[in-house]
Order: structure tokens, then sequence, then C-alpha cells
């Protein structure tokens, strides 16, 4: 495996320096000195870029399969994509990682299912960087890129929502990232499955409001973290209903003061303008990067197709209200979305309950008019008491099967006590009214 020198990380563009540099090479952001003392955190060995063989490639150790093939049968010439150099299931990564299959691709890399031999056979996920299958440029963009994920994954090794960062290996062709492996699918693959072809808005706004959440977390953070990357393929929802971010990628810490970033990055559609370079990005990039994923699932068009003037999959528009958080969310100017994750969170809460307040409402009115019909039939019959056994209080024990069945199919999910109280006191108005007319016309 190969071996690299200690440097250190630049916090604003995640570059490699020399560990006595005071100033990054690439942004010229101050590089912070650790003091030298035993309590001083030791710094990470980052990935370098290792120059190919020219004349002869040892074989190497790092991996091999069950037929002993050598790292050298894995170098590919360069700019050739050659699926034989695929991990295969079976394949054992430092004689640990034992690969069970693919799970996904993109951008210059590749994830595989693992299980960890020396764990109790722990599930992991293998990020896997082939050097050799990427330009000069890609792999300058790559190391960026890996190390800025090192870093960051490192750093939030034990939060919630954060893939757990297990250990990073190098060889001369291949870089690896080891993390936790989240059992569970993107929210891309989601809405995919959606046979509408789109998420109901009650349900986003669920969705929305744990991401609000786990997001507020990052921004939180200590200096605040902007993920810079946020869209339906980088969230992943576990059968728990957790949600974790995945493609540190390109997250950066934020400095204040600063003008714009470093480096312009994003997916297009889904990343703010400031992020290409008009100014820096801080939590409102964010904020943005939401919208656009929450207009996603709402409408099951991506930013650039609405744009594009796809029509949306969903046949009813968005509530006011929602239509309202959105547009702020989407502004152009930064200063015009809402400044922090947490009022994202608190006015999605808003629109949850305007809309279950209705909801609440015509649940308790239909369920009162259940009742309603055998009242009717009580008043009307002369208030024989037989009818108090044999038909009201079974009634009011069906009406909990039929409470159950309208509360699901209205969407009611924490019902608005005064909504429903409010539909209940309209829908007895008529019983009311007929009671009183028939005390005043009853002849004993």
């Amino acid at each position: 495996m190969q071996q690299s020198s200690i440097v250190q990380f630049c916090d604003e563009c995640g570059l490699a320096n020399d560990l006595a540099a005071s100033h990054c090479s690439a942004c010229q952001h101050p590089l912070s000195q650790t003091p030298s003392n035993a309590s001083a955190p030791a710094p990470i060995a980052p990935i370098t870029i290792t120059p190919a063989p020219v004349l002869e490639v040892r074989p190497g150790s790092l991996f091999t399969t069950a037929g002993q093939h050598s790292l050298a049968e894995s170098l590919l010439p360069y700019g050739v994509t050659n699926p034989a150099a695929d991990f295969q299931p079976g394949t054992l990564l430092v004689r640990r990682y034992k690969v069970e299959q693919e799970i996904g691709r993109g951008g210059f890399s590749v994830v595989y299912r693992a299980v960890d031999l020396n764990s109790r056979h722990r599930e992991v996920a293998i990020k896997r960087i082939m050097l050799s299958t990427l330009s000069p440029r890609q792999v300058i963009d790559a190391t960026e890129t890996f190390n800025r994920e090192l870093t960051m994954l490192a750093r939030f090794k034990s939060m919630s929502g954060v893939p757990a960062f297990y250990e990073h290996l190098t060889d001369a062709e291949n870089w690896y990232l080891i993390m936790q492996y989240i059992p569970g699918q993107t929210l891309e693959e989601y809405l995919h499955k959606k046979a509408s072809g789109y998420i109901s808005e009650e349900e986003t706004i669920a969705l929305g409001m744990g991401i609000a959440h786990l997001m507020q977390t990052l921004h939180e953070a200590n200096p605040p973290v902007i993920f810079r990357d946020l869209k339906p393929s980088n969230i992943m929802l576990t059968s728990q209903n957790e949600f974790f971010l995945i493609d540190f990628g390109i997250a950066r810490n934020y400095s204040p003061g600063k003008a714009k970033d470093t480096t312009p990055l994003g997916s297009p559609g889904f990343a703010p303008p400031e992020q290409y370079g008009r100014a820096q990005t801080d939590q409102r990039s964010d904020i943005y990067s939401l919208g656009a994923t929450l207009q996603t699932l709402l409408t099951g068009r991506d930013p650039q197709e609405l744009r594009a003037g796809e029509l949306s999959r969903n046949p009813k528009p968005p509530s006011r209200m929602m239509r309202k958080l959105l547009d702020d969310m989407l502004s152009p100017t930064a200063t015009n979305r809402p400044w922090s994750m947490a009022r994202v969170e608190s006015r999605l809460e808003e629109v949850q309950s305007q809309g279950q307040g209705l909801r609440s409402f015509w649940l308790g009115l239909i369920l009162t008019a259940f009742v309603d019909i055998f009242l009717a039939i009580f008043i009307l019959s002369g208030f024989q008491g037989n009818w108090i056994g044999s038909v009201i209080f079974p009634l009011l024990i069906l009406n909990r099967s039929i409470a159950k069945a309208v509360r699901k199919r209205l969407g009611v999910q924490k019902p608005s006590q005064n909504h429903l109280w409010l539909g209940i006191l309209i829908a007895l108005v008529p019983i009311l009214i007929l009671l009183i007319v028939r005390l005043i016309w009853w002849q004993p």
C-alpha cells in the first residue's frame, strides 16, 4: 500500500498542504496551526497522486480474489474503462473486506457493499476511485473531493445522520473509503418507485421536516458545515424513516466575511447561484437546495426539467402556504430565503398544521354525520329507550372502525383537536334543531 507524508488540509478548499505552510497554496486561506502538545489531534494522512509505473508493475497484495488476481491485472490503459477492473462478488480487500455487490456509481467513484471479516461480518460500504479511468484533470478534482470527504467524515464520525467512517486505504491505482453501510434507499430511488411519479404534499412535508432537522445539526457545528450538494440522490432513507447524508465530497466549512467560494461546485438545478462563484455559500445555500429537493418530490420533475417546460406529474398544485415557502427557499437572492433550517422546519410545521386542520374538521363532520342519522331516528321515534341499547351503543363501537378508515382516507396523521371538535359541533346543529322542534310539538 502506498504511504504518504503527513500534511495538513485546508479548512476552506480541502487541499493538502505541507505541514510547515501557513497559508493554503491554492486559495491562500490561513492554515490552522496545531500546537505541539500531547493533547493535539494527529493530522490525517492524505491521499497523494502516485505516478503510473513506466516499465514494470509488481503484483500487490492489497486485494485478491478467489482466482488470486494480482494488483497488476487491475491496471487499465489511460482513459479506458474496463468492466474487468470492477470488483466481483467475493473480492477481498486487504484480506479483510469481502465484496458482496456493487450498489452504486457516479462522479469518480463506485460504491460496493461488503462485509468486514475482522468485525463479526459487519456490513460496510466501500467507495472506490480508480485513477486509471480518469484524465489528469479529473485526477486533480478527485483528489480534492476525496480529501474533503475524508476530512468531513472523520470530523463527524459520531454524528447521527452521517455514515460512520472506519478507515481509508490507497494503492498506486485506487483509493478507498470504508464507511458504515446504510440499508435503505435514496430519496431519488424512493421517488422513482412511486407509481404516480410524485410524492404527496403531506408526505413531502414530513420528509422535509426530517431533512431540515438533520441539516440544522450540521449548520450548528463549529465551524458550520455547508453540505452544498443536497439533492434526492444524496439523501438516504432507512426503513425506520431515518435520514443519512451521503457524499460529502464538496462540503465545506463556512468562513465569516469571505467574499466567495474558492471552487464553484454543485449539481445543476439544485445548487444556488452563489455556489457558482458569485458569493460565499452559507446555510441559506443548503436551504435553496432543500427547496429544489422538495419541489422535485412534489412534482416528480427535477429543476432542469421544470425549467425546460416539462409539466408537473402531480395534478394537484401545492397549497398556498407550501408554494410560498418553496418560492422563498428558491429565491435567487440568498437574503430573501429563510435564515435557518430551523425556520424552514417551523414553516413546514405550519403548512402541515393548516392541512391537518382542514382534514381534522372533515373527519369530525363525517364521523358525527353517521351518529346523526341514528340520533334522528331515535328522536323521531318518540325517544324509545330500546334504541339506545340496540342501536346507538353498537354504532359508537362501529364508529371507531369507521374513524380509522376515514382518517386514513383523508390523510389525517395527527388530528387538530380544535378543528375536530368544530366539525363535530357543526354536524350536531341539525340534530339540536330537530330535538328542539320535536320537544315543542311532542304530545305525551
